[in-house]
């Protein structure tokens, strides 16, 4: 597993809510034309905040996100689907989902103005070979591709908790087994 390669499906996931208005050419998986669905218990406007709550799940095609609250901004007012977003902050029980991998935590915030976002608590991804990465938080800029994974302590006298793990399963094993 490559932290490129996560970090381009990760990709799908908020370039997909930058564009979360039912534009015609609106994405959330990356290069799906399919349409959104969003369901919620609640949605409520307040100014240029739009916040979904209780059980907030987001599809298109095989891409799915999930959250306890969805507070979705948007640039120059307006509701969802309306201006340009500015910042979407995902609360509580955060998992994006693909075919091809999982990442959950316990938030994700995506922040136009930076092109980034960070997924802190307990972070979590895992790969559909069986590699996995897990640390305290998780920081990706779109513009660049290059993300960051860190843990909440330093230094070996931590041992593997607070830290970043790694777990790169041996692909050559996976594939003679399938054999």
């Amino acid at each position: 597993m490559t932290i490129v390669k996560m970090s381009k499906i990760l990709a799908g996931l908020f370039l997909g809510l930058i564009i979360f208005a039912p534009a015609a050419n609106a994405q959330f998986a990356s290069g799906s034309s399919s349409p959104i669905n969003i369901t919620a218990d609640n949605v409520a406007y307040a100014g240029d905040k739009s916040i979904l709550t209780g059980g907030v799940d987001v599809r298109q095609g095989d891409v799915r996100v999930l959250s306890d609250t969805m507070e979705v901004f948007t640039a120059g007012g307006g509701s969802l689907g309306q201006g340009d977003i500015s910042k979407i902050i995902a609360i509580g029980n955060f998992y994006y989902l693909t075919p091809d991998q999982s990442v959950r935590g316990k938030q994700g915030i995506y922040t136009r103005s930076n092109d980034t976002f960070v997924v802190t608590g307990n972070v979590i991804m895992k790969q559909a070979d069986g590699s996995v990465i897990t640390g305290e938080k998780l920081f990706y800029n779109l513009t660049t591709q290059n993300a960051r994974v860190v843990g909440s302590c330093k230094g070996r006298k931590c041992g593997s908790k607070g830290r970043v793990n790694i777990l790169i399963k041996n692909t050559q094993n996976i594939a003679k087994s399938n054999s």
